[in-house]
């Protein structure tokens, strides 16, 4: 006898127990009623349906097999607005204000400009609902008030779009843990405060902290847009806060201008997988990656990379072992799921205490941060010196390779062209390099890997111009050497174009764009 949860409805009204193979989310009482309806389905059917687990809670399984670059969602966002680090910005266009002009009904700093002021503009979700039932802002407003901004916005759901209402309530808060660390007095003094008190809104306390915690843990930050939210936005989605975390992650997340969210196969999903997002930062070492996810997410990650100390055999965390001969050994934590493990060398079984390693690893970070930007010389210096103590995979190295291979060719006053042979070798065996490392913990069709994709491509079509001028290549050489160009272009280019057109990544779709043109009729002269 089937559960009550395995009983739907077909849209003709009858009770059903067959779904749609796709989705699994729509029943039919018969195979007839399923074909008749599929027209209309068809444009719903979903790529992934939601299940339940008692240690993970609600999450997305994959419908049927994807392929990478499958499009699995895109949603709206149920409230979206500033980040509240952003400091002072009108509320309607998100633009950085001085605080002088402000809003004739709410008292809150704007742009000035009439349509952020316009029944239709962002800012009259909170306007309206300060309007109806509080009292305006009087006097400066301090930066911190800037926190209650999207609570303002979800509670404003309540009477505006009940059906949202419920969807928010829904996602997780953690409110209990955030209370045991002392987060929620942060919130009292914040936006209870400014919500209860200088607004006046007969809010309930409880109330106001689930909200806190609701935006704390399942807020996406967008990219910051050039014409706009210089600082970038957060925002909450229903169905897209339902992704599981994983280290090594299989989906991948972009934004559009208007602010919806789609995921994206980044490699192929079998139907039956659960479909996942990493994060946190994917070339943070594990002790980092599980102290941020503790500290936003309140988890700890049992991933497959987290539980191996060499994290695939990349050695992100890994340091040189100073005991060994020419330092040949690799000093990896014993167990990666507690930071206060001991750390074994793999040749010599030398152990070193936690505080040994956090001492090296925060004095290597006070020099990156002192790392002057933009300067060639400096990263240079930084890879020779401290190549000695972290492997070549470590997550500072690693961070600053990648910036140098960005930087090379890229400065002011330099160009690609103008690079000279040992430069070109040097990039080239960088982006290899970190290719590899990202293969392994950031696969698939991913940012950095288009990012990655593009600097090496840079560097192979100014070898093959150079050896073009001095004739020092055959025509099928240089035919095969530019359709890896091509390749390279056709798939960071696709990755490019998925994120929103005022990003540097939207302007490098443009660009790798008409490069990829350049190359294709190049090679309609080779044939």
């Amino acid at each position: 006898m089937p559960g009550l949860e395995e009983i739907g409805k077909c849209f003709c009204g009858k009770e059903a127990l067959q779904r749609c193979s796709g989705c699994q989310s729509v029943f039919y009482c018969s195979r007839e009623h399923q074909k008749a309806d599929w027209k209309k389905h068809r444009s719903n059917c979903r790529a992934y349906r939601v299940e339940r687990t008692l240690n993970v809670g609600r999450r997305l399984i994959a419908c049927r097999d994807l392929k990478a670059g499958d499009v699995i969602l895109q949603e709206k966002p149920l409230v979206m607005g500033p980040k509240y680090t952003a400091g002072q910005v009108c509320l309607g266009c998100y633009s950085s204000v001085d605080g002088r002009t402000k809003c004739s009904q709410c008292g809150w700093p704007t742009c000035g400009r009439v349509e952020c002021h316009t029944n239709d503009s962002d800012h009259a979700v909170e306007c309206g609902l300060i309007a109806s039932g509080g009292r305006p802002i009087v006097g400066s407003l301090p930066v911190q008030a800037y926190q209650s901004v999207m609570v303002l916005r979800c509670l404003a759901l309540k009477d505006q779009n009940p059906g949202r209402w419920e969807e928010l309530l829904q996602l997780e808060s953690h409110v209990h843990e955030r209370r045991q660390r002392g987060l929620e007095d942060v919130d009292q003094a914040t936006s209870v405060r400014l919500i209860r008190e200088t607004l006046g809104l007969d809010v309930p306390e409880e109330l106001i902290l689930q909200l806190c915690g609701i935006l704390m843990v399942n807020s996406f930050e967008q990219p910051p847009l050039k014409a706009n939210s210089p600082q970038g936005l957060v925002a909450v989605y229903s169905t897209a806060s339902l992704l599981e975390h994983d280290c090594v992650a299989n989906a991948i997340k972009t934004f559009t201008n208007n602010g919806d969210i789609v995921i994206r196969a980044a490699v192929p999903i079998s139907k039956g997988d659960k479909i996942a997002l990493c994060y946190t930062e994917p070339l943070w070492g594990t002790v980092n990656r599980q102290r941020h996810l503790s500290q936003t997410k309140f988890f700890q990650c049992v991933c497959e990379r987290c539980k191996d100390p060499t994290e695939l055999d990349t050695f992100i965390s890994g340091l040189h072992c100073q005991k060994c001969p020419q330092q040949s050994g690799i000093l990896l934590i014993e167990n990666p799921t507690d930071d206060a493990s001991d750390w074994k060398c793999r040749q010599c079984g030398t152990r070193q205490p936690a505080n040994y390693v956090a001492e090296i690893i925060e004095s290597v970070g006070k020099e990156i941060v002192a790392l002057k930007k933009g300067s060639l010389k400096d990263c240079e210096v930084f890879l020779r010196k401290f190549s000695k103590i972290l492997h070549p995979n470590h997550f500072y190295l690693t961070d600053v390779k990648m910036a140098l291979c960005q930087m090379y060719g890229h400065l002011e006053g330099q160009s690609l062209i103008e690079m000279n042979d040992d430069t070109l070798i040097a990039k080239e065996a960088l982006a290899l390099e970190l290719l590899k490392v990202a293969d392994a913990v950031s696969p698939g069709l991913t940012r950095l890997r288009a990012i990655l994709l593009y600097e090496l491509q840079a560097v192979l079509s100014v070898r093959c111009r150079k050896l073009c001028v001095t004739q020092s290549i055959s025509k099928e050489e240089l035919q095969a050497n530019v359709k890896v160009v091509r390749k390279m272009l056709q798939e960071s280019s696709t990755i490019f174009s998925w994120e929103p057109e005022e990003t540097d990544e939207g302007q490098l779709a443009v660009i790798s764009a008409k490069e990829l043109r350049d190359v294709e009729l190049f090679l309609k002269t080779l044939d």
